[in-house]
């Protein structure tokens, strides 16, 4: 049954179905490796706990995070699988990460040996940690060159089990592959090493772009895919590599209608002024709500089928459409911003494109007062 469209301006819909088909097809893909979800940033805007369950139910075993808040929400959910932070832990929030049996990632001994200080605080004998190895990214990580030996000093630590080790690839999803076979190439020569020396992590590197293209070097124990879960490709040119279905559908209403004048100008800053007689449409969504800025005369939304552009600069809470070539529009009418409306379709990934931005950031900025409603 569907639910109800709330009363609210803005919305988001979100297709649970969606989901769990799009992780079935990353499996797919990962052939042998496990699919280890990325959940982080409110599940890139879809809802932290929600996505969580779904993908539970869909055969997920770990998930990831990017901080120790978003993992205790998930166990205050009631979820006990494994949950990996991705970040390094604060020396503040340690006590918060053991306390709700989150698995840490590590990035120096002295982390490491922070984490086993307090660890034996709480009498906890055998901590499960993941150590970063920076093979070209340069956030975080354990230099690939000192791997061995700063593993096997985290390895040494009372009280801490080194149960993987991985990387982050920073072009896997741009079409020369040179700098994502250079990190895949640090990465496997550093765990010869450590293997050889009797050490046996566990691993994954692979991401949504090296899981979808052409590194099968990068699946290791685990696939970590973030943004194709949510039906989003990291490139256009992996389109017939995978088939992934979008999660996310954002939709706004129509607040007021009125008629510009040739000459009259729109919203703050007079940045678009009419050069014919026009319909405006102005929508209960603005950059508070996640439509940035950056649209100010870029975007488009759909309305009763036709796509039409956005006007004038973005407000907080509102912003403009020229609905001159829709006939009827009146207050009340739904507008799509991201998503289907009849037989037309604006993906979230055009209207990135008219903002000069990423869809991540699209799907991440969509703001608290827009409900998430759950096919």
């Amino acid at each position: 049954m569907k639910r109800p469209i709330p009363t609210t301006p803005a919305w988001a819909e979100i297709s649970l179905d969606a989901l769990k088909s799009n992780f079935h097809e990353l499996q797919r893909l990962a052939k042998g490796s496990q699919v280890l979800p990325v959940v982080k940033a409110n599940a890139y805007g879809h809802g932290l706990v929600p996505v969580s369950k779904a993908l539970i139910q869909a055969g997920a075993k770990f998930l990831a995070v990017a901080f120790v808040q978003e993992g205790v929400a998930l166990r205050n959910s009631g979820l006990n699988c494994p949950i990996l932070v991705l970040t390094p832990t604060l020396p503040l929030e340690i006590p918060s990460l053991l306390n709700n049996r989150l698995t840490p990632q590590v990035s120096s001994i002295e982390g490491a040996r922070a984490l086993a200080r307090e660890a034996r605080k709480l009498k906890i004998t055998n901590l499960v940690v993941h150590v970063k190895i920076d093979t070209g990214m340069a956030r975080v990580g354990v230099r690939a060159s000192q791997a061995l030996q700063e593993i096997a000093a985290i390895q040494s630590v009372p009280g801490l089990q080194v149960e993987a080790v991985y990387t982050h690839l920073a072009t896997a999803d741009w079409s020369d592959p040179k700098y994502a076979w250079k990190q895949i190439t640090l990465f496997r020569q550093a765990l010869e090493k450590i293997n050889e020396a009797g050490l046996t992590p566990s691993t994954h590197v692979a991401n949504s772009a090296s899981l979808i293209s052409y590194y099968p070097q990068s699946k290791g124990t685990w696939v970590r895919p973030g943004i194709a879960l949510y039906g989003i490709y990291p490139n256009s040119q992996m389109k017939n590599q995978a088939k992934l279905t979008p999660v996310m559908q954002v939709r706004t209403r129509v607040l007021h209608t009125k008629t510009l004048k040739k000459g009259e100008s729109v919203s703050y800053g007079r940045t678009y002024t009419a050069k014919k007689r026009i319909k405006v449409a102005t929508l209960g969504m603005g950059y508070a709500d996640g439509l940035l800025r950056s649209f100010s005369n870029k975007g488009f939304c759909l309305i009763r089928g036709k796509k039409v552009p956005l006007i004038g600069t973005v407000c907080m809470d509102m912003t403009m459409a020229d609905v001159s070539k829709v006939p009827g529009v009146k207050t009340g009418d739904v507008a799509t911003l991201y998503g289907r409306d009849g037989k037309a379709v604006l993906p979230v990934e055009e209207q990135a494109s008219s903002a000069g931005t990423i869809s991540y950031e699209l799907l991440c900025a969509v703001g608290e007062r827009v409900p998430r409603v759950y096919k």
